[in-house]
C-alpha cells in the first residue's frame, strides 16, 4: 500500500514532465515554421573576421574555362511542399556586397569584396521552377573564369528577387558568392612513399627528434591557387603528422607549365629555396609533384622531400 502511494506523485511527475517536454519539441519543431524561400548553402560558410552580418558568404572555386558551368539549389523550407508548381525569379543584389564591406570595415585586418562585373557570369535561369510536391529547384551560373583577377576578392550577390509562393528567406534569400578561379594545379594531394622531413641544430647536425623522419603517412595537402601558375601548399607537418611545419608561411610552388620543373619558395622565410642537385618537378601524367627544399641553411637547417599525387578537387 505504501509502495502504491508513492508510485502515484512519480507517475503525476513523468506525465506532466512529458507534456512539457512534447510542448517544447513542438515549439521547435521546424514543421510549424512558416514557408520560405531561400538557398541551400552552396559550400561550407566563409570564417570571416569578427563582427555579425546580415549576409553570409560562401567562398567556391572553379577551373579556369571560358564558360563554366555552375549550379546552385534554391529550396522551400516550412511544413509541406505547395500544393503547386513555385516559381522562383533570380537576380543579383549588389548593396547586399556593400552593407557587408561596410559591417566588416571596422576590422584593420579585412580586404573589401569586389562586386563580380557582370562581364564575367550570365546567370542563365533567371527564372526557375519548384514543381508541385517538391521543395527543391536549381539555378545555373555560367563563368569566365579565364578572364579573373587572381587577386581580387570578387563576391556575386545572388538574390530572390521574388516567388510566385510563401515569402522570401531573409537569412537565405541573399548569399555572397566568393568565386575564384583555380588553375590546373589546385587540388587536395595525399603524401606519397619518399616523404621525409629532417630537422638540423646546426649544420650537418642531424637532431634526430620526433618531428623528424617519414611523412608519407601524413594527411593529405591543400594546394590553393595563388594566380596562373601558382599554388600555396597549407597542412605540411612533421613527422608522426604531429603538428605543423611552422616558419615557413605562404609555402607556395611556382610551376613552369612548358618545362614542368618547380620553384619552391616562402614569403615568410625567403632563403627557403629548391635543394641543389634534387628535382623539384609536376608529372602531368600521375599529376604528381616531387619536392625537395630546405631553409635556414647557415643556423638550424630544415631539409625536405615531399612527394604528392593529386587526389580530388577542393
Amino acid at each position: 500500500m505504501k509502495i502504491f502511494k508513492l508510485l502515484i506523485p512519480a507517475l503525476v511527475l513523468t506525465a506532466t514532465l512529458s507534456s512539457c517536454l512534447k510542448n517544447k519539441f513542438d515549439q521547435m519543431n521546424p514543421d510549424n515554421s512558416p514557408s520560405v524561400i531561400e538557398f541551400a548553402n552552396p559550400s561550407a560558410p566563409a570564417s570571416e573576421t569578427p563582427g555579425g552580418s546580415a549576409f553570409t558568404v560562401f567562398p567556391v572555386s572553379y577551373a579556369v574555362g571560358a564558360s563554366i558551368e555552375a549550379s546552385y539549389v534554391v529550396q522551400l523550407s516550412g511544413p509541406n511542399p505547395a500544393a503547386q508548381d513555385i516559381t522562383v525569379n533570380i537576380g543579383v543584389n549588389p548593396a547586399a556586397v556593400a552593407q557587408l564591406n561596410s559591417e566588416k570595415s571596422v576590422v584593420p585586418s579585412y580586404v573589401p569584396y569586389v562586386v563580380l562585373p557582370s562581364t564575367l557570369y550570365t546567370i542563365s535561369t533567371p527564372t526557375v521552377t519548384i514543381p508541385a510536391g517538391q521543395r527543391k529547384a536549381t539555378v545555373k551560373v555560367l563563368y569566365k573564369t579565364a578572364d579573373f583577377s587572381f587577386t581580387t576578392k570578387y563576391a556575386l550577390p545572388i538574390s530572390i528577387t521574388s516567388t510566385s509562393f510563401a515569402g522570401v528567406s531573409s537569412n537565405f534569400g541573399t548569399i555572397l558568392l566568393n568565386v575564384t578561379a583555380k588553375n590546373q594545379w589546385d587540388g587536395i594531394y595525399a603524401m606519397q612513399t619518399g616523404s621525409v622531413i629532417t630537422r638540423y641544430t646546426a649544420p650537418g647536425v642531424p637532431a634526430n627528434d620526433a618531428l623528424s623522419g617519414n611523412i608519407s603517412n601524413n594527411s593529405d595537402l591543400t594546394l590553393t591557387t595563388i594566380n596562373g601558375n601558382t599554388v600555396e601548399i597549407s597542412n605540411l607537418k612533421w613527422a608522426g603528422n604531429a603538428s605543423g611545419v611552422a616558419g615557413i608561411d605562404n609555402l607556395q610552388i611556382v610551376i613552369d607549365p612548358t618545362t614542368n620543373l618547380v620553384t619552391m619558395k616562402s614569403l615568410g622565410t625567403p632563403n627557403l629555396r629548391n635543394t641543389p642537385g634534387k628535382d623539384n618537378k609536376y608529372d602531368p601524367a600521375t599529376k604528381t609533384f616531387t619536392l625537395n627544399f630546405d631553409w635556414n641553411q647557415t643556423t638550424t637547417p630544415r631539409e625536405a622531400t615531399v612527394i604528392i599525387k593529386y587526389k580530388n578537387g577542393r
